[in-house]
This record gives C-alpha cells, sequence and structure tokens, in this order.
C-alpha cells in the first residue's frame, strides 16, 4: 500500500449518507409539475409502473454490469403517457430525486476531502446509479460545496457499472493515470472493493456503521486484499501514515 496519485469515491453511503429512500413521494413530485395528463395517471399508478419497468431492466441488465440510462428511460414513460410538465425534464429529474432521497455528507468527510488537498492528492467519483451524471453532480456540488473532485463518472452515462473494468478504465484514463496509481473507496463488498481490485486500482473498504437504506449488507468480507476503515477519521490517519 502506497500514497496514491489520486483517490477515487464512491458516492452513496460512502461520501454522503441517504437517511431515506421514497421513491413514491419522488414520482409523486413529479406529477406535481404535470400540465397535461390525459390518463388522469395517479401517482400510486406511475410509481407502480416506473418501479416495475426499472426492476426489469435492472434484473436484465445488471447480472451483465451494464447500466440504465434513468433519464432516457423516464422521457419514454412520461412520452407513453401523454405526460408534459412546466419544467424541463432535466429539472423534473433532480426534483424527483430530492424527493426521493435527502442526503448528508458523511461525517469526517470535509476533513478527509481537505487533507487530499493538503497531501497534493487528486480526487473524483465513481458512481453506479440510473440518475443522470449531470444531476448527481449538481447533489455533490450542493451537499459536498468543498469539494474538489476533477470529474464525476455515472455508470448511467458509462453503459457499464462497478465492478466492470470499463468504469475503472475510463476513470483512470480520464485521469490520465495507470490503476496501480489509484486508491478506490466504496462501501459495496463485489462493486466497489472487488471490482476495483479486478481493475488494479487499490480498494478501501469504507465499513460505515450506519445502515445503508437501499441495499443489503453483504455478509462475507472481500475476496481480494484491501483496507478496511470504519470513518474518514482513520483512514485519515492511514493516510498520513504513508507520509
Amino acid at each position: 500500500m502506497r500514497k496514491p496519485e489520486m483517490i477515487f469515491f464512491d458516492y452513496g453511503h460512502t461520501l454522503c449518507y441517504e437517511p431515506v429512500q421514497d421513491y413514491p413521494a419522488g414520482w409523486a413530485a413529479v406529477l406535481d409539475h404535470a400540465v397535461d395528463n390525459p390518463g388522469h395517471i395517479t401517482a400510486a399508478q406511475l410509481s407502480a409502473l416506473c418501479t416495475e419497468t426499472y426492476d426489469s431492466l435492472f434484473a436484465q441488465m445488471r447480472p451483465l454490469e451494464l447500466e440504465t440510462d434513468g433519464f432516457k428511460l423516464d422521457s419514454v414513460i412520461y412520452d407513453s403517457l401523454g405526460l408534459k410538465f412546466d419544467v424541463p425534464l432535466e429539472e423534473l429529474e433532480y426534483i424527483r430525486w430530492c424527493a426521493t432521497e435527502p442526503i448528508e455528507p458523511m461525517n469526517g468527510i470535509e476533513d478527509f476531502l481537505e487533507l487530499c488537498r493538503e497531501m497534493k492528492i487528486r480526487t473524483a467519483v465513481i458512481s453506479n446509479l440510473s440518475y443522470s451524471g449531470a444531476v448527481l453532480k449538481r447533489r455533490i456540488d450542493e451537499t459536498l460545496p468543498f469539494h474538489s473532485f476533477e470529474f464525476i463518472v455515472a455508470s448511467s452515462e458509462c453503459v457499464f457499472r462497478k465492478p466492470s473494468e470499463w468504469i475503472f478504465r475510463r476513470a483512470t484514463g480520464l485521469a490520465g493515470l495507470e490503476p496501480a496509481e489509484c486508491w478506490f473507496i466504496g462501501d459495496d463488498v463485489r462493486c466497489d472493493i472487488e471490482g476495483a481490485a479486478r481493475a488494479g486500482l487499490w480498494p478501501v473498504w469504507f465499513k460505515c456503521p450506519l445502515k445503508c437504506t437501499y441495499k443489503p449488507e453483504y455478509k462475507d468480507p472481500p475476496r481480494c486484499e484491501h483496507t478496511r476503515v470504519e470513518s474518514w477519521d482513520e483512514l485519515g490517519a492511514v493516510l498520513r501514515g504513508l507520509i
């Protein structure tokens, strides 16, 4: 283990915490902005349709390490129902996500990112999610205004999702670095830790004691070499020890 030239961060349950995930509330927020709803679809009906559609695609694509472009999928669903809105779809995606999932910074992340700046370690984000990269950047900018991430790679715009090597390759290519020069920090055993190791990055397992609200916890530890920490303060101490 050596000091990295660059650290890539997972987003959910790593940089930020999501205390609740309420998809029906998100789809209800969408209908609040509908100015044309010829089928008189209700929020409950829209939520059920969208959940079924997303789940069906996830079941087909995720075993292949492929991602759904949720922004385009939403527009297909809205058009099929004849829905029209009083805000652009880009803003509607942001409204839906905010209503679905409030987010807050993980405790200690501000100090850790400041340490990276002090040590001249570059930073960026690699995230698995179906929301667009643009709305992810907007939410990160609002929640972590002190960050200096060079770029954000969202699986929704990468075709591939972690643990695919391709999403890690894209990030290291954008950075102009070899994988061995980089760390990847995340909470998901298979996607983040084993995926990063498979792509040649050093994986850091952020084993946060907070319960994740949107996926079950893996019972088995990563099947690869890695560093495990339970807080950003703990990882900061590890990083300082590499000077």
